[in-house]
């Protein structure tokens, strides 16, 4: 069986419950990612950061922008890929990410269920980028977010192009790194966003 055919599918993702923001406008102080209800704080995604540097004994450390990213398409992907053949689900993604925290000199590791839904979310942009080179798959899941979604400035502004070309560059740099099955690894790293020229759009930890 290949590998995409032993993925299997996320059923949803675990967006928490906060307040509202104003269709179509940044989101509320504090928030990074809101649309229909749904939102993550940007405590969030820096939570998920510090999971995988401490699953990974700090070998491991995302930027805030990377997690939003896949926080933000992964469960969209995670159908797209199931549509394909290539499901995606809990197990699934803790096998990888054990494997991933093993390669990253883990000895015997446990991935908590933060970096297990990460991982969940990574594998989407992966196996979206493999299944179509062009960068059709992750402009359209760009593309056909809900009109409400709001986005904090702090993270700057969602480009399907700077998606595509980040994500390109991670399959070029899984090849001059010759990780081979480990080339999902890289994709942690994959941003759609680009800086903004707003004075107050503060990078901090977004990088």
């Amino acid at each position: 069986m290949t590998f995409r055919r032993r993925l299997a599918v996320l059923a949803a993702s675990s967006l928490l419950l906060a307040g509202c923001a104003v269709p179509g406008q940044p989101a509320a102080p504090g928030v990074a990612l809101q649309s229909e209800g749904e939102t993550v704080t940007t405590a969030d995604l820096d939570a998920v950061a510090a999971a995988w540097e401490a699953d990974s004994d700090g070998a491991i450390m995302p930027g805030r922008r990377a997690i939003a990213t896949a926080t933000l398409l992964g469960p969209g992907l995670l159908e797209v890929a199931a549509s394909n053949d290539a499901v995606i689900n809990e197990g699934v993604a803790r096998t990888f990410a054990e494997a991933w925290l093993e390669f990253a000199g883990v000895e015997d590791p446990e991935p908590s269920d933060a970096v297990v839904e990460s991982t969940e979310n990574v594998l989407a942009l992966y196996v979206a980028t493999y299944a179509d080179t062009n960068g059709t798959i992750l402009r359209d899941a760009v593309d056909s977010l809900p009109e409400d979604v709001a986005i904090s400035p702090r993270l700057g502004e969602l480009s399907a192009d700077a998606l595509v070309a980040s994500a390109q560059a991670a399959v070029g740099n899984a090849e001059v790194a010759g990780l081979g099955n480990y080339s999902f690894t890289a994709f942690l790293d994959v941003s759609g966003f680009e800086s903004t020229s707003a004075d107050w759009a503060v990078t901090e930890g977004g990088e």
